[in-house]
C-alpha cells in the first residue's frame, strides 16, 4: 500500500531505501530532485519543493541552477557527447553506431567553437552522409 499524503520526493525516498532499488536510485535520483521544481511537462511548479540534493559523488546542489552550474563545470564533456549522441540517433531513427563517432567528434567540436550554438548542431546533422543517405529512403537528398 502507499502511504498517503507524501510528497513525490518522499515517495521516491522511500522506495530508495530498498537495498535492490537503491543501487540505480541513488544515481538518478538526485538529478530529478534538483528539477522538482517543474511538472512532467516542464511546467513550473506554484508551491516552493525542496531542490536541494546531493549527488553521487558528493557534490551539493539546489535546484535547476546548481544542477547547470555542476554540469557546466563539472561535466560537460560528458553532457555534449550524450547530447551529441541523442541528437544524432533522433535524427538518424536509429541507435548511433561505431561508424558514427568521427561525426559525434565534429559535432562536439563544433558546438564548442560556435559557443553552443543549437543551430550549428542541426545544419552539421542535417548536411551529414549518415543523414543524407539514410538507408530506405525512396530518394537521395541533393546537396
Amino acid at each position: 500500500a502507499i502511504p498517503e499524503n507524501l510528497t513525490a520526493r518522499q515517495l521516491i525516498e522511500k522506495h530508495s531505501s530498498s537495498k535492490e532499488c537503491a543501487k540505480c536510485h541513488e544515481r538518478i535520483d538526485p538529478y530529478g530532485f534538483a528539477l522538482e521544481q517543474f511538472d512532467a511537462i516542464g511546467r513550473k511548479r506554484e508551491s516552493p519543493m525542496d531542490t536541494s540534493t546531493v549527488l553521487y559523488d558528493g557534490t551539493k546542489i539546489d535546484g535547476i541552477k546548481g544542477l547547470q552550474h555542476y554540469i557546466v563545470s563539472q561535466r560537460l564533456d560528458d553532457f555534449l557527447e550524450q547530447f551529441c549522441r541523442k541528437i544524432l540517433g533522433y535524427s538518424l531513427g536509429r541507435e548511433v553506431q561505431l561508424s558514427d563517432i568521427p561525426l559525434i567528434e565534429q559535432m562536439k567540436n563544433n558546438l564548442k567553437k560556435s559557443d553552443y550554438r543549437f543551430h550549428e548542431l542541426v545544419q552539421q546533422v542535417v548536411s551529414s552522409d549518415q543523414f543524407r543517405k539514410i538507408r530506405g529512403r525512396l530518394f537521395e537528398i541533393e546537396d
